[in-house]
């Protein structure tokens, strides 16, 4: 019995929580409008994901999932975050931003300069395949169900494209308590996943720009609504980024590199700085923000001072930023909506992870296959750790900004895919890493 007073706990605090905020609201809308108010939401929200990263590690369920429960039960409360488009849009990509940064700060760039070629394509090829796959896929399991619909067919595109994003903030913690064989695996997994998120990021603001900008037509399909990324433009654009972006975060790097290696002094507050300012300059110049707050994270050796404060980083990550993006998710869509689509979610969900992502893997990875640096096993490894968490979380906010797009539909198949992939695959990788023989279990 004792075991259940966890999860009894969660369940009765978010159910008081939703109940006293139909009290507090009191059926005045107008209340929701006073800025004392929406303080008093942020500090509440910010209480909320302290007993949610305090209880559940005791439960069975990833805390994430409990922090988009606790979104579900404060959507009154949080209605002004959640209809303040432009800076909900602000919050979360400034959020995303550190989250980039931090990843490159987990890879070696000694070992992303080694495999990067393998890295670049399952982060390039990888997140095209993903992206188109997975939209041919979904365009078909909306028919099936009878949700077909022309104006339904950009949500599923850009379902497509920020999906594809992995999540190494997800992948990083489970791989740390395996024993590789081949340590390179492990290197390979983390560096992708950051790489991923920034090609699936890229993708997915350039679609939703598209969309925007371009009406859609009576014989639009779904191929053709990836078709502005066939052209010279689209690549003028990339190359564009990527020159900026890492122009950028190269400065960036420097300024750490000033601050820390030089003179050894430990604030851990140009942590935070260093990301939030090369995003938005990397944005000014080209669109390349993510991309350059990733490179000053990938170029930075943490170690010394630097290493002390990144024991914060991972600390202010994991109790503030990620609940804080779960929580957002949580209250951005009805839950009779979520339940409404849980039956095509759920299969999304699956096909995505057995069918499309190992379809993207094979296909991204087949050169080196072919001369045997990667084995079968190797492959079917990396299928299965590409998770899809905060960044995917991320962008399908950003997206439901965007009027070119149905976003209960969009958030609501977003979140069921997000959902099984975290609750699913990072319990499982130490059972799938024996199977394989790439690892030999928990140390």
């Amino acid at each position: 019995m004792k075991r259940f007073v966890p999860y009894l706990t969660l369940i009765v605090f978010l159910t008081l929580l939703s109940w006293g905020a139909g009290i507090l609201l009191g059926g005045d809308s107008h209340i929701t409008d006073g800025t004392e108010f929406q303080a008093l939401v942020l500090g509440i929200a910010l209480f909320v994901s302290y007993i949610v990263n305090r209880i559940a590690p005791e439960t069975a369920i990833p805390s994430f999932v409990w922090a988009i429960c606790a979104g579900m039960a404060m959507q009154q409360l949080l209605s002004p975050f959640t209809n303040g488009t432009s800076s909900l849009q602000i919050a979360v990509e400034l959020f995303a931003a550190i989250v980039l940064f931090a990843g490159g700060l987990e890879i070696p760039f000694k070992n992303f300069r080694k495999w990067f070629f393998p890295i670049a394509s399952l982060s390039l090829v990888g997140v095209a395949v993903s992206a188109v796959g997975f939209s041919f896929l979904l365009f078909f399991l909306v028919s099936s169900f009878g949700y077909v619909e022309h104006a339904l067919l950009p949500s599923i595109v850009i379902l497509g494209a920020a999906l594809s994003s992995t999540d190494p903030t997800a992948i990083i913690p489970t791989l740390k308590v395996l024993r590789f064989k081949r340590a390179f695996i492990k290197q390979i997994a983390i560096a992708e996943s950051a790489l991923t998120d920034i090609s699936g990021s890229i993708l997915t603001r350039f679609l939703l720009i598209a969309f925007v900008s371009v009406p859609l037509t009576a014989g639009t399909t779904v191929f053709s609504l990836f078709s502005p990324l066939l052209n010279k433009a689209a690549y003028d654009a990339l190359s564009l980024q990527i020159i900026s972006g890492i122009f950028i975060g190269y400065a960036g790097f420097r300024i750490l590199k000033k601050f820390y290696r030089d003179t050894g002094e430990g604030d851990p507050a140009l942590l935070l700085a260093v990301p939030v300012i090369t995003f938005v300059v990397g944005n000014s110049l080209g669109g390349a923000g993510f991309l350059a707050a990733f490179v000053s994270g990938l170029l930075t050796d943490v170690s010394g001072e630097a290493e002390k404060a990144s024991h914060f980083y991972e600390n202010f990550l994991d109790h503030l930023v990620k609940p804080f993006v779960f929580i957002i998710l949580g209250a951005l869509v009805p839950f009779a909506i979520l339940i409404d689509l849980a039956p095509l979610g759920i299969i999304s969900a699956l096909l995505f992870m057995f069918i499309v992502r190992p379809l993207v893997v094979f296909i991204s990875l087949i050169p080196w296959f072919r001369s045997n640096v990667f084995y079968v096993g190797d492959l079917l490894f990396l299928s299965f750790v590409r998770e899809t968490g905060i960044i995917a979380a991320v962008l399908l906010i950003i997206a439901s900004t965007a009027g070119a797009i149905q976003s209960d539909f969009v958030i609501a198949i977003g979140m069921w895919v997000i959902l099984l992939t975290l609750i699913i695959e990072p319990p499982l990788t130490p059972l799938v890493a024996r199977w394989t023989g790439v690892a030999q279990g928990k140390q």
